[in-house]
C-alpha cells in the first residue's frame, strides 16, 4: 500500500494504489455478475449455459459487491487512522471477492452426475463471505476501541448481522429466509455511517441511544421473521419504519436537498432513499407476502435498490476518493443513474399493484440499468475528474463538563450491553434454525423468473447429499415425469428443452428454470426436500396439457401440491352485460365490413404481414385481460381502443397464392395454421420463436370463409387468448349485394385481472364472455347499417375454440344460406343451389372452425338483433344489432 500523504502533494498526478484498485475492480465484477443474475432471474435473458447464476443474485450483490466495497473502505480508513498502519483489514474485501469467484467456479464445474456433499456453492462461496464478515467485524471492534461511540456500535451490529447471515447460508438455510438478514447488514451499516457523517444533528446522547435501540429491536425481529413470518414481517416492518422515521426526521438531507450541486444531489437521494425504505416497512406490515403476489419482491427491492443503492449513489463522491486517492467530482450524469433506479422501482411497484409480470420485468431491467449506469459514471468521473469535491464530516461534539461525560459513558456502556445481548439472541436463533431447518419458513419473498409461484415442500434434516436428475420434453410432457430422491437430499435438476416450443419448469417452492428456448438447457437447484412436491410448466395452458413433474421423497412427508400462478389467482369477477355494453359504447368497434378485394403486386399473389403481439386490453371498468393476437403490420392496434383479439380479415380469389409473413413479437412460441389452403404442418405450422419470423405460403383452391389460428399447444388456449382470424376466398360467382359484413364468434375465459385466459375454464368449455369480432356487445353500441329494401350478405365464422354458433337475426328470414362448400337454401339455379325460391331459413348452424354466409333483404326500418340462438351465449355477448333505416 502507498502512504496516504501522497494524496496531499501539489501538482502532478498521484499514482493509483494498485492493490486497492484490484479489489475495487473485483467488487465491480461481482456486481456485474449479480446484475446478470438479476436479468436471468427476471427471465429477461436466457443464457445457453447450464450455470444457475440466478440463484446467486442476492449473495453476489450483498457480499460480493457491497460487502466487499464496505470492507475495502473500512480497511483504508482503519489503516489511515492507526500509527502502525495495519493491513490485515484488507482480508475483508479480499475474502469477499474470493467467495464470489469460488461461487461461480463451483457452479461451472458442477457435473451432471450426483455431486458429493462438499460440492456446494454455499460452502465454496459462503465460507469466504463469512470470513469477510468476521474480519469486517474485527475492524469495527478495533475502531470502537479507538473511539467508542453509538454510531460505531451500530456498524458493529450491522457487520455481526452480516456475519450471522453468511454463516446461516453455509449451514443450509434458504436464501429467501435469510434475505432480510442480509439486507439489514447493509441497512445498519448505512444508519451508522449517517449518524457518523451528520454528527451535528445526531450528537444528542438520547437520540443516539434511541437509534441504537431501534436498530436492536429490528435485529431481534429477524429470527421472528424467519420462524414465524406472519407475525415477524409486520413486527420487522414496524421496527424498520420507526428507525427510518427517526433518521429521516433528523437527517440534514431535509434541508440540503434544496441546494444545488453535490449537496442538493445527496439530499435528494437520501430523502428518496428514506421514502423507499419506509415503503418496504409498510409492505412488510400490511401487504400479503406469499408468493402469489409480487409484494415480497417489492419490499426487498424497495429496501435493496430504493434505500441501500440510492444511499450508495448519494455518498459515492465521498467514498470512492478515499479508496483510489483520486478526486471524484460531482457531475449531473449521476442524476441519470438515480432517475433510472427510481423509475424502475415505480414501474416495479405498478407491476406489484396490478400483478402484471411485464411491468415487473421492465422495472427489473431499469433497476439493473440504473446500477450499471452508476458504476460506469463513477469510472468515467474517476478517470476524467479535474477537481476534488470537498466532503467533510462533522466533528463529534465534546462534552462540556464532567457530568455530561459521565452520562455519556454510562449510556455507552448500556448500549454495549444491549447490543451484545441482541447479537447473542440472533446467533442463537440462527443456530437453532440450522439444527432444526423446519423452523425456518420461506414466504416467497422473491418470485421466480417464470412468474409467481406457491412455496410448498417441507424441510427435514439435510443429509448432505445432492441428487441430480435430467429432465427432457417430449410433446407436451416431461420425461421422466417422476423423480425419486431420499428425504433431506438436495435436488438439482438439469432441464433440457427437447420439445418444439419454449417451456419452463417451476417447482412448488418457487425455484424455476425461467423460460427455456428450444434446444437449450438450464440447471436449477430445487433445494433440500423433505416431502413429495410438484413441478410444472407455467406457460399458459401447458400444465393443463399434462406438463407436470412429480418429485417423490423416500422417508419424507407428503407435501401439498403447488399451484401455478393461474391456479393460485383468485377467480375473476365476470362483468355484467351492462358493464360490457358500457365498455363497448366508449370503445372503437372492430371494422365489420368485408375488406375490398384489391389486386396486390403481380396478379394472383396476395402478400400480407402479420405480427404476433401480446397486449392488455380493457374488458370492462376495473377489469383487463392479456390478449395474444395477429396484428396487421400495415394497420397495427397499438393505439386506440379497437378490440385486440382476432386477426385481420384476409381476402383473395380462387387460384391466388397467399404469401403471409408472420413475425413473432411475443414472449413465447407461437405458430399459425391457415385452413384456406393445403400445407405440410411440419413445414408451415412449425413454432416460431420470439423475435423470429416465418413465410407461410399456400394456394387458395376453393371458395369460402376459412379460419386461421395459432396451432401451438394447447391450441384451445392460444385461440381463447385471441389468436384467430378469417380468410374470405371468392370464386367470382356470387351476385352483387348492397352491403357485405364479416362476423367471427369467439369466447373469453377470464383469468386473473390483467392475466391470460384461465386454462382450466377453457378445458371445461365454460366461457365467461362471448364476442363477435373480439368484443362483447360492440355491435349493440355500434350497429351494422343497412337501408331498407337493400340486400346484405353476412359472412360468419365460428372461431371457437369450443362453443357452437346458431346464427340468427331476429325478425328476419334468410333467403340464402351457404356453409362449408354448399348452399343449404337459395343460390339460384346453379349446381350449388338448394331448394325452391320460396324456401327460407332461420339460422346458419356452425360448429367451431365452420363458416358460411347468409343473404337477406329487410324492407322495414328498425333495429334487428343479431344473436347466437344458443341464448345463454347470446346473453354473454354474442349479440349485435342490424340497424335498417
Amino acid at each position: 500500500m502507498h502512504n496516504d500523504p501522497k494524496m496531499r502533494k501539489s501538482g502532478g498526478r498521484t499514482a493509483l494504489p494498485r492493490s486497492r484498485m484490484v479489489l475495487l475492480i473485483g467488487a465491480g465484477l461481482a456486481a456485474m455478475l449479480g446484475l446478470v443474475a438479476a436479468l436471468i432471474r427476471a427471465d429477461l435473458i436466457h443464457p445457453s449455459g447450464k450455470v444457475p447464476l440466478a440463484d446467486l443474485h442476492g449473495g453476489l450483490m450483498v457480499y460480493g459487491f457491497l460487502g466487499a466495497a464496505i470492507g475495502l473502505e473500512r480497511a483504508v480508513a482503519y489503516r489511515s487512522g492507526g500509527s502502525s498502519k495495519p493491513t490485515w483489514g484488507f482480508l475483508a474485501p479480499a475474502s469477499g471477492l474470493l467467495g464470489s469467484l469460488l461461487c461461480l467456479l463451483s457452479l461451472m464445474v458442477s457435473s451432471p452426475a450426483a455431486a458429493p456433499a462438499w460440492v456446494r456453492v454455499e460452502f465454496f462461496g459462503g465460507i469466504p463471505w463469512t470470513l469477510s464478515m468476521l474480519v469486517l467485524t474485527a475492524m469495527y471492534l478495533a475502531i470502537w476501541r479507538r473511539q467508542p461511540s453509538a454510531e460505531v456500535l451500530i456498524q458493529v451490529l450491522g457487520s455481526l448481522v452480516g456475519l450471522v447471515g453468511a454463516a446461516g447460508w453455509v449451514a443450509g438455510l434458504d436464501a429467501a429466509v435469510l434475505a432480510p438478514t442480509w439486507l439489514f447488514f447493509l441497512v445498519l451499516t448505512i444508519v451508522g455511517e449517517r449518524v457518523e457523517l451528520a454528527r451535528a444533528v445526531f450528537s444528542d446522547v438520547r437520540l443516539e441511544s434511541g437509534i441504537l435501540g431501534l436498530s436492536l429491536l429490528a435485529v431481534l425481529m429477524l429470527p421472528v421473521q424467519a420462524m414465524a413470518p406472519s407475525v415477524g414481517y409486520p413486527l420487522l416492518g414496524l421496527s424498520l419504519g420507526l428507525l427510518l422515521l427517526v433518521m429521516a426526521s433528523h437527517d440534514v438531507a431535509k434541508g440540503t436537498f434544496r441546494h444545488g450541486g453535490l449537496p442538493g444531489f445527496m439530499g435528494t437521494c437520501m430523502l428518496s432513499a428514506y421514502a423507499w425504505g419506509l415503503l418496504a416497512a409498510l409492505i412488510w406490515m400490511l401487504a400479503p407476502l406469499d408468493s402469489s403476489t409480487y409484494w415480497g419482491d417489492m419490499a426487498l427491492h424497495a429496501l435493496a435498490v430504493g434505500f441501500i443503492m440510492t444511499m450508495v449513489i448519494a455518498h459515492v463522491c465521498m467514498i470512492v476518493p478515499s479508496v483510489i486517492r483520486r478526486p471524484l467530482p460531482f457531475h449531473p450524469l449521476l442524476w441519470g443513474a438515480w432517475a433510472l433506479m427510481q423509475v424502475g422501482l415505480l414501474i416495479r411497484l405498478l407491476g406489484a399493484i396490478r400483478l402484471y409480470t411485464p411491468l415487473w420485468k421492465a422495472g427489473n431491467l431499469l433497476n439493473v440499468l440504473g446500477i450499471l449506469s452508476m458504476m460506469l459514471t463513477v469510472v468515467y468521473l474517476a478517470a476524467r475528474g479535474k477537481q476534488v469535491l470537498a466532503s467533510k464530516r462533522y466533528r463529534r461534539r465534546q462534552p462540556e463538563d464532567s457530568q455530561a461525560e459521565h452520562v455519556g459513558t454510562l449510556a455507552l456502556l448500556m448500549d454495549l450491553i444491549a447490543t451484545s445481548a441482541t447479537v447473542l439472541v440472533l446467533v442463537a436463533a440462527v443456530v437453532l434454525m440450522a439444527l432444526r431447518p423446519t423452523l425456518a419458513v420461506s414466504v416467497g419473498a422473491a418470485p421466480s423468473a417464470g412468474g409467481i409461484q406457491e412455496a410448498s415442500s417441507k424441510s427435514v434434516q439435510p443429509t448432505g447429499h445432492t441428487s441430480r436428475a435430467s429432465i427432457k420434453v417430449k410433446g407436451m410432457a416431461f420425461v421422466p415425469d417422476v423423480i425419486t430422491i431420499k428425504a433431506g437430499d438436495r435436488l438439482v435438476v438439469d432441464f433440457q428443452n427437447t420439445g418444439d416450443q419454449r417451456h419452463d419448469l417451476v417447482f412448488a417452492n418457487g425455484k424455476s428454470t425461467g423460460s427455456v428456448p428450444v434446444g437449450q438447457s438450464v440447471s436449477v437447484d430445487v433445494g433440500v426436500l423433505g416431502g413429495d412436491t410438484l413441478g410444472w410448466c407455467s406457460l399458459a395452458g401447458h400444465r393443463q396439457m399434462g406438463m407436470e413433474l412429480k418429485v417423490e421423497t423416500q422417508g419424507g412427508t407428503v407435501a401439498e401440491q403447488g399451484q401455478s400462478s393461474l391456479g393460485k389467482a383468485a377467480p375473476s369477477h365476470v362483468p355484467s352485460p351492462a358493464k360490457l355494453k358500457s365498455q363497448a359504447e366508449k370503445s372503437d368497434p372492430a371494422m365489420a365490413a368485408l375488406p375490398p378485394l384489391n389486386d396486390q403486386g403481380k396478379a394472383g399473389t396476395r402478400k400480407y404481414t402479420l405480427e404476433v403481439k401480446e397486449r392488455k386490453e380493457q374488458v370492462a371498468a376495473g377489469l383487463e385481460r392479456t390478449v395474444w393476437s395477429f396484428d396487421d403490420a400495415g394497420d397495427p392496434r397499438d393505439k386506440g381502443s379497437r378490440p385486440l383479439a382476432q386477426g385481420p380479415v384476409l381476402r383473395g380469389r380462387v387460384g391466388d397464392t397467399f404469401e403471409v409473413t408472420i413475425r413473432n413479437k411475443g414472449s413465447m412460441s407461437h405458430s399459425i395454421d391457415f385452413h384456406a389452403g393445403p400445407a405440410v404442418p411440419q413445414t408451415m405450422m412449425r413454432n416460431i420463436e420470439p423475435g423470429k419470423e416465418l413465410l407461410y405460403t399456400f394456394t387458395a383452391d376453393r371458395a369460402g370463409i376459412w379460419m386461421y389460428h395459432c396451432s401451438s399447444d394447447p391450441m384451445s388456449n392460444h385461440i381463447a387468448n385471441g389468436m384467430y382470424g378469417a380468410v374470405v376466398v371468392d370464386d367470382g360467382t356470387l351476385p352483387p349485394v348492397n352491403a357485405e359484413y364479416v362476423l367471427v364468434q369467439s369466447e373469453i375465459y377470464l383469468g386473473p385481472n390483467g392475466g391470460t385466459a384461465d386454462a382450466e375454464k377453457v378445458a371445461a368449455m365454460n366461457p365467461d364472455i362471448m364476442t363477435f369480432n373480439g368484443r362483447a356487445f360492440q355491435y349493440d353500441a355500434h350497429p351494422l347499417k343497412l337501408e331498407k329494401g337493400q340486400r346484405v350478405r353476412i359472412w360468419v365464422l365460428d372461431a371457437g375454440p369450443n362453443q357452437p354458433l346458431s346464427f340468427h337475426i331476429v325478425g328476419t328470414q334468410f333467403e340464402a344460406v351457404w356453409t362449408e362448400g354448399r348452399y343449404l337454401i337459395g343460390g339460384g339455379t346453379g349446381a350449388n343451389s338448394a331448394g325452391a325460391s320460396s324456401a327460407g331459413a332461420q339460422v346458419l348452424p356452425l360448429l367451431p372452425a365452420q363458416g358460411g354466409f347468409v343473404e337477406l333483404k329487410v324492407d322495414q326500418p328498425g333495429d334487428y338483433s343479431i344473436v347466437n340462438h344458443v341464448m345463454s351465449l347470446a346473453e354473454k355477448g354474442a349479440h349485435g344489432i342490424l340497424r335498417v333505416s
